[in-house]
């Protein structure tokens, strides 16, 4: 799997964020990552009038500083930049931007084909426990590798009493329950794979 740089962007671009005038950029400038592999480099910053990060996707080139710069270019592709989207950063794996996706209790995640930024997975999923992706923790709950991405996804089936032991508990403390598979998304593929395992969780 392809190595990701993780650093500042580069001190320019924020300078000439900064230096706009007020009324071209009423949003206080913030602070900008640059993601960067081979393939593919991601400029994120959180956004300042919504929820969640905007990302600058570009073919990456030998040339960091110039990979880095901040600044939209005409052949970048923007991921969440706008107010109906709500996304956070997990990983940057080969060509592929793993996101946490939502902006309330029960989650969502998001895949994407860089550097078209085409969406290849969305969907409902849960982390048990402390170990949040978004915090670069993995588990067995959550695991990024060579062939992919491994996670408990959310499926249509609905949870009932027949399918979900503490379906009894769940709807008296907070009325939803949903049923999970383990999944992986195969990154060679672009598809989902049922790893047979299922359960189910309580929702908000």
């Amino acid at each position: 799997m392809n190595i990701v740089s993780r650093v500042p962007a580069i001190a320019a671009g924020l300078l000439a964020l900064s230096a706009a005038p007020a009324l071209a950029n009423p949003f206080p400038p913030t602070v900008w990552q640059c993601l960067r592999n081979d393939q593919v480099t991601v400029l994120a910053n959180e956004k300042t009038e919504d929820v969640g990060t905007r990302f600058l996707v570009r073919k990456s080139t030998g040339d960091l500083k110039a990979d880095c710069l901040v600044e939209q270019r005409p052949t970048d592709v923007v991921i969440g930049g706008g107010d109906d989207s709500a996304y956070y950063y997990i990983a940057l794996a080969k060509t592929f931007l793993i996101l946490d996706a939502g902006t309330g209790p029960d989650r969502g995640l998001a895949i994407f084909n860089l550097p078209s930024a085409k969406p290849v997975f969305e969907g409902g999923y849960s982390v048990q426990g402390n170990c949040s992706p978004t915090a670069g923790c993995e588990s067995d709950e959550f695991t990024i590798g060579e062939n992919g991405v491994t996670f408990w996804r959310e499926v249509k089936d609905k949870a009932t009493a027949k399918n979900c032991k503490d379906y009894a508990k769940f709807m008296k403390t907070t009325g939803s329950a949903a049923i999970e598979e383990k999944s992986l998304f195969r990154f060679s593929t672009q598809k989902i794979e049922s790893l047979k395992d299922r359960r189910c969780v309580q929702q908000q």
